[in-house]
């Protein structure tokens, strides 16, 4: 195997494959990174045996072949390496880089010891615009369980119906809800449910292609049990997690009577302050809701500290303390857009239900929050 290729070409291409390579693995291949040459093109992958991940960029090549290599030492050379024509080359499954004042060695496994990669039918791809589907992601996978017991929570419910999609993500404290208008997936009615990893990632590489101005359109490949993403130049693959997903239409309350309108940074700025001296271990802060009043306040008995702070808002409802986790708090505050927040609430023991009070077209976002006991 021999090709040349730009320094910066590669290096960005190799960084984005590297977020797949476990940290820590009982087989020595999956720290290795696959490196494959075609006629003019150079594939670069790498799996954990739940999320795969393909990149090709174009390549001068004069000899094809592949290997894989260590991943994480690859990655360091290629970033220390000044901006230059970097030439490689392969030969008894080792890989040599070479540079104007220097050369660098690595030894490799081969690459048919390599895990088998799952490849996309792209005739079973569906497009949908991929800024609609990060913005839902990033909205939803904050509220992604890691209590290892209730499998089903620790991924991204997806659901798509005739005329929308809907992504849904709860740990039992919280859960976030969004919902878009999508005709493109008309005829699919599968719940599936998605490891945050994989969904982290392709926010990460649509956000980087949108550097490039380009708001691009994906192609999702829903398998038998994995679901694919394919963005031209790139492939993640993921499994999914078994179901059922637990019925979260049920938790949503009907009946919260009582609504609060306060600015979101006024309140997001007054929580970051007052939860300074909350309890190391709950977070916890108490609202205390009176007429055009939100008093937030927090204690911390090991620090002798206390904090208190009140805030103008519209509320005219009967008074009520209640007690929140901030820190879950400050989570939905920086997904919800616009100038003002609106918490819909029932009692100091239910769920208070939070959203923006700007509504986009077509779109639905939902936050319900948990409260947490107050101290006597």
């Amino acid at each position: 195997m021999k090709f040349s290729t730009p320094k910066n070409k590669i290096f960005s291409a190799v960084q984005n494959v590297l977020n797949v390579v476990p940290t820590r693995t009982t087989l020595p291949v999956l720290s290795n990174m696959l490196v494959e040459v075609t006629d003019s093109k150079l594939k670069l992958a790498a799996t954990d045996l739940d999320i795969s991940m393909i990149t090709t960029i174009p390549i001068s090549a004069t000899k094809k072949g592949s290997i894989t290599i260590p991943a994480r030492t690859f990655a360091e050379i290629l970033r220390e390496l000044p901006e230059s024509e970097i030439e490689i080359e392969v030969t008894e499954n080792r890989m040599e880089l070479k540079v104007e004042h220097g050369n660098y060695r690595l030894s490799g496994i081969p690459s048919d010891e390599f895990p088998k990669l799952p490849t996309a039918n792209l005739a079973k791809q569906i497009k949908i615009p991929g800024g609609e589907l990060a913005e839902m992601i990033q909205k939803t996978v904050v509220a992604v369980s890691t209590d290892e017991t209730r499998p089903a929570l620790n991924g991204v419910l997806w659901q798509t119906s005739g005329k929308s999609m809907q992504m849904v993500a709860t740990d039992g404290h919280r859960l976030a809800k969004i919902s878009q208008k999508n005709n493109k997936l008309k005829g699919l009615h599968d719940d599936i449910i998605i490891p945050p990893k994989a969904l982290n990632l392709l926010v990460k590489l649509l956000a980087d292609s949108a550097k490039g101005g380009e708001e691009k359109e994906i192609g999702v490949i829903f398998g038998e049990n994995n679901i694919i993403f394919n963005l031209d130049d790139s492939i993640i693959a993921s499994r999914i997690i078994e179901g059922p997903y637990p019925n979260f239409e049920q938790v949503i309350p009907k009946d919260n009577d009582k609504k609060l309108i306060v600015n979101k940074d006024l309140l997001t700025s007054t929580i970051r302050r007052v939860s300074i001296l909350a309890n190391t271990l709950t977070h916890q802060i108490k609202f205390s809701f009176k007429k055009d009043t939100l008093e937030l306040s927090s204690a911390n008995f090991d620090l002798g500290g206390e904090a208190k702070e009140s805030l103008v808002c519209d509320y005219t409802a009967e008074p009520m303390d209640i007690g929140y986790n901030a820190s879950y708090v400050m989570d939905v505050l920086k997904q919800i857009d616009g100038d003002e927040v609106i918490f819909e609430l029932g009692t100091p023991v239910s769920a208070a239900m939070i959203y923006s009070s700007e509504k986009k077209e077509g779109q639905e976002c939902l936050y319900l929050l948990m409260p947490l006991r107050l101290a006597e």
